[in-house]
């Protein structure tokens, strides 16, 4: 219905909002540290980065893209973070090459890798590690996002499995990435939490195989 268009492209803006200014801005003290360095390869890599990973956001205006597209975000976006906490963050990025042309919406999985950093990662003693992986179920497609930080106490994963069924802004954008899922594709699709304290946590996006024409059909 012309709602449900309206208020997916309400979150789609409320999402792209997002893109912290933070993150711009410590990107480029980054780059202006690495040229007085005189390690100027390493900062033209990190322009480049920073150029690939505005450009995947805009997507040529598009709503929708394949998971290909959406996976060179994410990597464009990890390998700018890595840059700035090496000494903390790896990252392994495995999306199966017979699942990229699957559609979904665009910025659906930065914001989760940027969830897993910051509430994951950072929050843990040493280095730790992201993994975004994908795999086939029958008509679906999911890809989860793992990392092995800090984890969630038992109280804020009910918090937050309660708020992505009720709606409720809770969540550091959970909450706008599943419900931008449901709007497009409907039930069963969306986000699925598991965590444990001092372990990690996961993220699991289910989308179907067929993208948006078959959700549509």
């Amino acid at each position: 219905t012309q709602k449900q268009t309206s208020l997916r492209r309400a979150e789609l803006a409320l999402l792209q909002a997002q893109i912290n200014p933070h993150f711009l801005y410590n990107t480029m003290d980054t780059i202006i540290w690495l040229i007085e360095a005189d390690r100027s390869q390493a900062a033209v890599e990190m322009v480049s980065n920073l150029s690939d990973f505005f450009r995947h956001s805009l997507s040529r205006g598009e709503d929708v893209i394949t998971l290909g597209e959406e996976e060179r975000h994410v990597r464009s976006y990890l390998q700018i973070q890595q840059a700035r906490y090496k000494d903390i963050l790896d990252y392994t990025i495995c999306i199966d090459s017979g699942l990229q042309g699957t559609k979904l919406p665009k910025l659906t999985l930065q914001p989760l890798v940027e969830n897993a950093l910051y509430h994951g990662i950072k929050l843990k003693r040493g280095k730790g590690c992201i993994y975004v992986t994908s795999r086939g179920e029958g008509a679906d497609v999911l890809i989860q996002i793992t990392d092995d930080g800090a984890g969630m106490a038992a109280e804020r994963l009910a918090e937050l499995k309660w708020a992505l069924e009720t709606g409720e802004r809770v969540g550091f954008g959970l909450v706008t990435v599943h419900e931008r899922l449901r709007l497009l594709f409907g039930p069963p699709y969306g986000l699925t939490l598991s965590s444990r304290q001092g372990v990690g946590t996961t993220v699991t996006v289910r989308i179907p195989r067929g993208g948006k024409e078959e959700a549509e059909t």
